[in-house]
């Protein structure tokens, strides 16, 4: 089935089981809108690096589309977005896919490229033991949400709905001891540790540090992210740590 067409036809009719009275919740909206944003930017890192082997670009189609599958069931049963407070939603995705998807006519490598890149889109980094040949969806996926949610957060910061999208439990200003003594530490960014806008906006710096392309990069800064990032979370305590990371990426 290397068809965008039923890829997506497949995905819409997934969302649609989730409806109630035809309308998904608002929070669900919003992750099926997220996808098809993403879906979008993988294709198009994709072929800015020009990837032009059969099926790549269905393959970039498909993860972005499909990386998120989880968050539906995640919202309807538990309420949140929360791992923590639910399940590994790029494990259960990785488990829906798996079972649900119409993998026929599929290459099974090119169906553990599509699984492997869901199941690791939101661990804190990509395994090691990753083979080269699945290495880089799981990185194209990696890149490509994240532009999506800094580019969101930009845009929701501007017209005052970042609340919106924020962590469960995240609010206020200011930053939490334990995460910026984790990123001081080893420029590791401890997700659980995130408490307040402040925390998100020094994880958007943190992330220029862990795209895989330069294009995502080149992307992020031509769309101002860091800039804004920073501008965001001045004057709240940790100047300094925010100035050095700043230069740090103009290096970059």
């Amino acid at each position: 089935m290397y068809s965008e067409y039923k890829t997506r036809k497949w995905f819409d009719d997934y969302t649609d089981t989730f409806r109630i009275d035809g309308s998904l919740s608002p929070r669900q909206e919003q992750k099926r809108k997220h996808s098809l944003r993403v879906m979008r930017i993988a294709c198009q890192i994709a072929e800015a690096n020009e990837w032009n082997e059969e099926n790549d670009m269905w393959l970039a189609h498909a993860v972005g589309l499909l990386h998120d599958v989880a968050r539906f069931e995640q919202c309807r049963d538990y309420g949140t977005f929360s791992d923590a407070k639910s399940f590994d939603h790029g494990e259960r995705g990785a488990d829906i896919l798996a079972a649900r998807f119409d993998w026929s006519g599929i290459d099974e490598r090119d169906k553990d490229k599509v699984l492997q890149a869901v199941r690791h889109h939101n661990k804190s980094e990509i395994s090691s033991h990753t083979p080269l040949s699945v290495y880089r969806w799981c990185a194209l996926v990696r890149d490509a949400d994240k532009i999506d949610i800094c580019c969101s957060a930009k845009a929701r910061f501007k017209d005052g709905t970042i609340y919106e999208m924020l962590p469960d439990g995240c609010s206020g200003r200011g930053f939490t001891p334990e995460f910026v003594s984790g990123v001081r530490r080893s420029k590791k960014v401890l997700y659980e540790k995130i408490r307040t806008i402040d925390d998100c906006g020094l994880t958007i710096l943190m992330w220029a540090f862990d795209l895989h392309f330069p294009v995502s990069l080149a992307t992020m800064k031509n769309e101002g992210i860091f800039d804004f990032a920073a501008n965001m979370i001045k004057g709240h305590g940790e100047d300094l740590l925010v100035d050095e990371i700043v230069r740090e990426i103009s290096t970059l």
